[in-house]
């Protein structure tokens, strides 16, 4: 459904009750009782009687159904609650079942748990008491072979000592024996030394004569190689890669012309889209003026006291008299009459992360606004709109601050903060604005995805219309703001550079309507007006008119072009330029193809040429790598080979070394350890019984910490059997708790289902039950309807009143009376006559219904979600005097 009519029909519905009375006169004369008696039973009183009666009958039957209602639903309470009541009683007796049964699982648990660790504990000490009588046993034996070593050991020094003449030897023996003993170990030394550094030289001697004859095999492997022509090839590459370069410059001439010749045509064949695009767009859309609008407004600038910008009826009563009639023929007129444009719809227009219009969305909805007021601003009489750099900048600066200051403009007008600080930012007095809350760019639910160029235009559109048309009850300060009427000979309260934005607040709400927004008319002054100059001139400190303002700096005072009423010359004259740009490109297209096919071939000839020579060069050097490899490995293999032996050598040479001196060595330590007295030889012999005493200890300790061990590992092993016999238990008891938890939530759920379908059993009981009131209601209100229309036919004569081609009734035969239409669906207030002594014929009192177009409507309900706003400054705080 459109929604435009949903809100007339809405609208239509909460208005629908139309009270109409009429109070009317009636003079009777003291000689006309009888006409009075005859006219107690008129066919008004028949009807309105019947009326009274329908009522009374609709009013009892309805009451008696109320009752009935009620009654029955107040039943249905009661069972309701009384299930509730006896379900909550026994959820309470699963609740305690359900605890009585976690809390046996729990004790079960601990009491099988508590029987199993007194089973282990006992099985523990058992093995605890065997472990111990055998390490009893284990330390009884070694102390007894301990005791005996210690016996011999005695014994043996004993014995030693009794013999102490035959194991004292004096320094000089020790010294004859180590000379012997080093003598003979140096003789076998030095043979050794001989005999390594024969073998070592004949390793050498085999190792270079390998090599030799290694590279020997080499050489003669790559004599019969045969290398490529180096000379040769290079002079036939030379001549190609010559025929390549050639023809590649050729082809680049050729390219670059063609290349040329198509930037030129893309040139033109964009400018030509653009001009064509911006005449459908700028010449199928204008807003139609009713005659002696622009009269009007001509006679607001014509008449206005200075510094006035608004147009009330108490000031300006006969302009605002014509603008305020002429308001609703503008706005039918074009309300309806945007015309979409097939490209546009096609233009896809994305908003900023922040809910703002792209700058390039702002120029294209500011060209198009200024498409629309510049005609009649001109027509008017005053400057035309202009669009710069500046503009759209500072209309975009003005969405961006709203957006940081998180405005609701449906709530609290214009954000002057904001305004202020670009103002400041762009060294300007002022920003201008004139605000139109949205409800057509996003459509009716602010949803702003999937929007292109020509939702934008109707935005833009129709914002236009109600500040121009609907700008009434705002004393036209809009109107005045955009059409550029606010006296511009006398004040600054407008600028003539304009910038068109559109926000939104992402979750804003405002009006039952949610991410509202809408679109921003900023204007600037600009520095080079007729109007800055006379202010600057009159003695006013503009700020805009500062050289050294930002506004004013190179590329912000730049304009923007807006499409104008020449563009059809400008299409003939690019689809010209298109046409020839075309023959152009279509002959070098050809001569660049043949320069490219001339180049490829070249191209060919060179890569063959070039594969042939590499293939044969690759051929060679494979099979030169290939010969290298061979006898790299080779002399790699016989040098390993070589010291693999050479190592085998050095490390059995090494080892015989290291043998003989060892030997040497334990033979001077043992001549060197003989005792030299009967002190040492005491002393060497006590050393032997203390280290057999300690050999004994140190085997008890090792038993002592076997026994640990095995004690600790008797202890570990019950710890580990309760562990897992209680995680057993664990999980059964889990398992239990949670077949109960299942239980009890299942008898829950049946408890609560019991209940939810008694009462859809219930509610649907209870629907039915109003269900068959209302049918009964209506049949009786039918019947009733019927029995009045019938009596109002029966009364009541029917004429024809051919203005309407509706039938109407007649009132006591007077067909000039009007009543409403016999469709049955309005109640019906008739009209009394008024009549004199005189008998004069009585005088027809009409009642119309109220009307109303339905763009109107529309429009009256469309204000209801549009906030439209103006703001305007003056510089009289800066002048100087």
């Amino acid at each position: 459904m459109n929604r435009k009519n949903t809100i007339l029909k809405s609208t239509l519905l909460a208005t629908s009750v139309v009270t109409i009375s009429a109070v009317t006169n009636v003079t009777v004369h003291a000689d006309d009782m009888a006409s009075k008696t005859q006219s107690q039973n008129t066919p008004e009183k028949q009807i309105a009687k019947k009326q009274d009666n329908n009522n009374q009958q609709l009013s009892a039957l309805k009451q008696q159904q109320s009752n009935a209602e009620n009654e029955a639903a107040k039943q249905n309470a009661d069972k309701l609650t009384e299930l509730q009541e006896n379900n909550t009683g026994k959820i309470k007796i699963l609740d305690q079942q359900l605890q009585n049964q976690k809390q046996v699982a729990q004790q079960t648990a601990n009491d099988q748990l508590a029987a199993k660790t007194n089973t282990v504990r006992q099985s523990e000490q058992a093995q605890a008491v065997t472990e111990n009588d055998a390490y009893q046993s284990q330390v009884d034996a070694q102390v007894k072979t301990n005791d005996q070593a210690v016996a011999n050991q005695q014994q043996a020094n004993d014995q030693e000592l009794a013999d102490a003449a035959k194991h004292i030897v004096t320094p000089e023996q020790k010294q004859s024996q180590i000379d012997s003993a080093t003598k003979s170990t140096q003789q076998a030394l030095d043979q050794a030394k001989t005999d390594h550094d024969a073998t070592t030289n004949k390793l050498n001697d085999q190792l270079t004569n390998d090599l030799k004859q290694n590279a020997q095999q080499e050489q003669a492997a790559k004599n019969d190689l045969k290398q490529p022509n180096q000379t040769d090839s290079q002079k036939q590459l030379t001549d190609a890669q010559n025929a390549v370069n050639n023809a590649q410059s050729k082809a680049n001439d050729a390219q670059n012309a063609l290349s040329d010749a198509k930037n030129t045509l893309n040139a033109n064949q964009s400018a030509l889209t653009q001009a064509q695009d911006s005449q459908k767009a700028y010449t199928t859309n204008a807003i139609k003026l009713p005659a002696g609008y622009i009269d009007a407004w001509k006679e607001y600038v014509n008449t206005k006291e200075k510094n006035d910008w608004l147009v009330t009826e108490s000031t300006y009563p006969d302009v605002f008299k014509k603008l305020k009639q002429l308001d609703v023929k503008a706005y039918n007129d074009n309300l309806m009459n945007y015309h979409s444009d097939p490209s546009a719809k096609q233009t896809p227009v994305t908003l900023n992360d922040n809910g703002t219009l792209s700058r390039d969305g702002i120029i294209k909805a500011t060209q198009f606004a200024v498409s629309l007021l510049n005609p009649i601003r001109e027509a008017i009489g005053v400057t035309p709109y202009k669009i710069t750099n500046a503009s759209i900048d500072v209309a975009q600066d003005v969405t961006n601050e709203y957006r940081k200051d998180n405005w609701n403009t449906w709530e609290h007008a214009h954000d002057n903060d904001a305004l202020d600080r670009v103002a400041n930012n762009w060294n300007i007095d002022l920003v201008g604005e004139s605000w139109a809350g949205d409800s057509w760019f996003g459509g009716p639910w602010h949803v702003y995805n999937n929007l292109t160029l020509d939702d934008l235009y109707r935005g833009v559109y129709e914002s236009i219309l109600m500040l121009l048309f609907q700008d009434a009850d705002q004393g036209y300060g809009h109107a005045t703001d955009i059409l550029g009427v606010r006296d511009p000979n006398n004040n600054f309260t407008t600028g003539n550079s304009l910038g068109v934005s559109f926000e939104y607040g992402k979750g804003m709400k405002a009006g039952g309507q949610t991410n509202v927004g809408g679109f921003h008319f900023n204007t600037i002054p600009d520095a080079s007006s007729k109007d800055v100059q006379r202010l600057v001139n009159e003695g006013y400190v503009i700020d805009a008119a500062d050289p050294t303002a930002k506004v004013n700096q190179p590329g912000y005072r730049d304009e923007i072009a807006i499409p104008g009423q020449d563009l059809q010359k400008q299409i003939i004259e690019l689809q010209a330029k298109v046409n020839e740009n075309q023959s152009q490109v279509d002959q070098l297209t050809k001569t660049a193809n043949t320069a490219s096919q001339t180049l490829n071939d070249a191209k060919t000839k060179l890569a063959n040429l070039q594969k042939s020579i590499t293939d044969a060069e690759n051929n060679y050097q494979q099979q030169l790598a290939a010969i290298n490899t061979k006898y790299s490995n080779q002399v790699a293999k016989l040098q390993a080979d070589h010291d693999a032996k050479i190592k085998t050598e050095n490390d059995a040479y090494q080892a015989h070394v290291n043998q003989l001196n060892g030997d040497l060595q334990t033979k001077i330590d043992a001549i060197k350890a003989q005792p030299e007295n009967t002190d040492q030889l005491k002393a060497q012999l006590d050393q032997k019984l203390a280290q057999v005493k300690q050999d004994g200890q140190d085997k008890l300790d090792q038993l002592k910490q076997a026994h640990k061990a095995r004690l600790q590992k008797i202890h570990q092993d019950a710890e580990d059997t309760l562990a897992a016999y209680k995680a057993n238990l664990d999980k059964d008891a889990q398992a239990k708790i949670a077949k109960a938890q299942a239980d009890h939530d299942a008898s829950v759920k049946a408890l609560n289902d019991n209940y939810t379908q008694l009462k859809n059993q219930l509610d649907a009981q209870q629907a039915k039950l109003v269900s068959d009131d209302q049918a009964q209601y209506n049949a009786l209100a039918t019947k009733l309807d019927g029995e009045l229309t019938a009596l109002k036919n029966q009364v009541l004569p029917k004429t024809i009143d051919h203005q309407t081609a509706q039938n109407k009734q007649a009132v006591a035969g007077n067909t000039d009376t009007v009543a409403l239409d016999n469709s049955g669906k309005t109640t019906i207030v008739l009209p009394r006559v008024t009549s004199d002594i005189n008998g004069e014929k009585p005088e027809s009192v009409k009642f119309l219904p109220q009307t109303g177009n339905e763009k109107n409507s529309f429009t009256i309900i469309a204000l209801g979600a549009f906030t439209a706003m103006f703001g305007m400054n003056l510089v009289s705080r800066k002048r100087k005097f």
